[in-house]
């Protein structure tokens, strides 16, 4: 997977060409996921960021979307 950053956002670029973007948005205290399933909004709610539709973690999100477009198991972890 490679990466990009550019200000507050983040492009991960996958083998197959598929990328998935992290985008804050600071003016609403939010953080955006697109990916190919769709795209996601996030806001803190006190120890991680919770989906604003369904209180999914942003983290888990993450690493299903990243393995869906990836084709591997891809996990990411608050370090």
């Amino acid at each position: 997977i490679d990466s990009s950053r550019t200000g507050g956002l983040l492009e991960l670029s996958f083998p197959n060409g598929s990328k998935i973007i992290v985008n804050t948005q600071p003016p609403l205290h939010e953080v955006w996921l697109a990916a190919r399933a769709g795209g996601f909004h996030y806001r803190w709610a006190g120890d991680h960021w919770a989906d604003t539709r369904d209180g999914s973690d942003f983290l888990a999100t993450l690493s299903q979307q990243a393995t869906a477009q990836g084709g591997r198991p891809l996990r990411f972890a608050a370090g």
